[in-house]
């Protein structure tokens, strides 16, 4: 499972979770689920840190990076 660790605009910590990749390109490739300039806190698969640090709006290539259906 995908864990999304963001704080909003109001400096809150949410935490968003996906069953799979799939999902998540899927939440990000089209509308706007959340907005982009909100800062991701940390971004794991099964616990693991995936490394990512950014903005939401940067999140949907990294996805696609790490995507094994992309290679």
């Amino acid at each position: 499972m995908y864990e999304l660790q963001y704080q909003d605009n109001y400096k809150v910590n949410r935490v968003v979770r996906y069953h799979d990749l799939d999902e998540m390109l899927l939440a990000f490739s089209g509308c706007v689920t959340l907005p982009d300039n909100l800062p991701v806190q940390s971004l794991t698969l099964d616990g693991k840190n995936l490394g990512y640090h950014g903005l939401i709006g940067d999140l949907y290539p990294f996805l696609k990076s790490i995507d094994p259906k992309s290679k």
